[in-house]
């Protein structure tokens, strides 16, 4: 019977064949720990494969590893761990997001592994971080729902830091993201309705996480109900990302019931400051409003932005707006860019929900880009960019428009200033 040490140390030496080969002598016998062994040599076997980039090895080496019955995630807890972190680093390295064949090797990989059920640890951490990076991977919900996001350690919650000092969101978020959208593409109500509780505890313990509340909104749309709770989701994040074209045309759904802030929120999403091949979308129900509503002048200015945009990316017009070019009213109709309502009016009002105006001095010190609010009720913090833009000066009198946020400094909710009408200065 060959020993452990002296199959390990013929695979660090490359002769992984030669030790797979007593691996194998010893399994025919049935010696004991010859699935021990045999499980490390498969492991590096596995190296190897993802060294070489070799997809159909791999695949036959998990197979073999999974008729292992003798091993278990608890006692050969470092095999397993060694495992998880090659068949990771496989998809990392080796599996494109947007690859066309990289949903059918996902899927593959994790029909040999889903028999398993592997214990929270950094190998295990490392394999959810590298399958939902697919998005368009159709059994996205599946996995994550095998890997059980309760397995999620406390170092998964923590951001990583580039060397250049750029913070890129955590393994949980990035996870929690990967199955909200994973479950708006499948529509599966049920699912959704399952995991909106999941969803909402991140967002009350992780309160300095982003997108979880944009994705919060958006689950909650999809069930055609809650609104004003999606509402209630949104607005934060959407201060946040006020100049963002994607957030207004969000927006636009939430008040899909309201036809003045419906299209308020598509006019401030096609004025965003954005590439104009990314507002087709946008653009095309903008026109759908307007046709609806017998405001063809608007419209046909909107379809010639679409026409426009899209020839210059070489793309085919979309089957509506082909339609709409053939319709009788095109020919008469003359482009109007105005916009029939003060959009910017209306979504700063949106914007302003769960705020409130209070008055009070500014405190601001020479040698301090911010200043503070003073009010009887409290300090308000105000941020370097609200006070260049108002050209705020200590000692003035204000009333400034306060709105709940979360302080990533002191990881607390807080009430910050976000916009200011000067009175006088005393």
């Amino acid at each position: 019977m060959a020993s452990l040490s002296e199959v390990l140390a013929l695979c660090k030496k490359g002769q992984t064949q030669k030790a797979y080969d007593l691996s194998k002598a010893d399994m025919e016998h049935q010696f004991p720990w010859a699935q021990r062994i045999m499980g490390w040599t498969l492991y590096y076997m596995m190296k190897e494969d993802t060294d070489k980039n070799d997809y159909a090895s791999l695949e036959a080496h998990l197979d073999e590893f999974s008729t292992l019955d003798q091993l278990s995630v608890t006692i050969d807890k470092m095999i397993y761990e060694n495992v998880l972190f090659k068949v990771a680093g496989f998809v990392k390295d080796h599996v494109p997001p947007k690859d066309i064949s990289s949903p059918d090797r996902l899927s593959s990989l994790f029909s040999k592994i889903r028999g398993f059920r592997f214990e929270a640890s950094k190998g295990y951490s490392f394999l959810l971080q590298s399958f939902t990076k697919c998005d368009n991977w159709q059994e996205m919900a599946d996995f994550i729902e095998w890997w059980n996001l309760d397995n999620l350690t406390q170092e998964d919650y923590t951001p990583f830091k580039t060397e250049a000092g750029k913070s890129i969101m955590s393994i949980a978020e990035q996870a929690f993201i990967a199955k909200s959208k994973a479950l708006l593409r499948l529509n599966d109500k049920a699912r959704i309705e399952e995991f909106l509780p999941q969803m909402r505890g991140l967002m009350e313990h992780h309160p300095e996480m982003v997108y979880p509340s944009y994705f919060y909104g958006k689950l909650l749309l999809s069930l055609g109900s809650n609104t004003d709770e999606a509402l209630k989701a949104i607005i934060p994040f959407a201060r946040r990302k006020a100049n963002e074209f994607w957030i207004w045309q969000l927006l636009s759904d939430v008040f899909a019931n309201d036809d003045e802030k419906q299209l308020a929120c598509l006019l401030r999403a096609v004025n965003c400051r954005t590439k104009e091949n990314f507002l087709g979308k946008v653009r095309i129900k903008l026109a759908a409003f307007y046709i609806q509503r017998n405001q063809y002048d608007y419209a046909k200015y909107q379809i010639d932005k679409i026409i426009q945009g899209y020839h210059q990316q070489g793309w085919h017009i979309p089957y509506e707006v082909d339609c709409w070019v053939h319709q009788s009213w095109i020919d008469t109709a003359i482009p109007n860019s105005k916009s029939p309502i003060d959009y910017m009016a209306i979504t700063k009002s949106i914007l302003s929900k769960d705020s409130k105006v209070v008055e009070g001095n500014v405190c601001k010190r020479d040698d301090k880009a911010f200043a503070f609010l003073k009010t009887r009720g409290g300090d308000y913090f105000i941020s370097p960019k609200v006070v260049r833009k108002y050209g705020l000066q200590d000692g003035e009198i204000v009333k400034g428009l306060v709105v709940n946020d979360f302080d990533k400094k002191k990881g607390i909710q807080t009430w910050i200033c976000i916009s200011i009408n000067k009175q006088s200065k005393i």
